[in-house]
């Protein structure tokens, strides 16, 4: 009977120690993936994109790396390297800043498209309530 206590205390101490190595260290795997799958490091660093086509951008409607901005149907800030834009349809973009774009998610931001146009590398984003601008890098098909 003690043997077999004793065994039972040991497989409990076990699954205690299991669950408490998940759950000191399961989510911030989690949280590396869902950062990776944003192309955002834990550190904020970017991750290098994936090379796509052309003919895959086109399906998102991003041609010449710039986005028709009639498109685009809601927007939301993930951190302050990245954004997702919601298109007609239920597509979804990516759009990276260079660098750092500070208090984007805390405030937001606001763009004036050009000829219905939202391009990379030459037009960039005003965060709300600072006015700071923040160039635009990269605008890709986000899963």
């Amino acid at each position: 009977m003690n043997h077999f206590s004793w065994g039972v205390e040991v497989k409990s101490w076990k699954r205690w120690t299991i669950f408490w190595v998940v759950l000191a260290f399961g989510p911030q795997q989690l949280l590396a993936e869902e950062w990776h799958q944003y192309g955002v490091s834990k550190t904020g660093q970017q991750a290098k994109p994936e090379m796509v086509t052309d003919a895959e951008l086109a399906l998102w409607g991003i041609v010449d790396g710039c986005l028709n901005s009639r498109l685009v149907h809601y927007f939301y800030v993930l951190n302050s390297h990245a954004a997702v834009l919601e298109l007609a349809g239920g597509k979804k973009v990516l759009m990276r800043f260079h660098g750092d774009c500070q208090g984007v998610e805390q405030y937001g931001f606001v763009h004036t498209a050009q000829n219905d146009k939202f391009c990379a590398d030459s037009h960039s984003i005003r965060v709300l309530q600072t006015g700071d601008r923040c160039k635009v890098e990269s605008l890709e098909p986000y899963p």
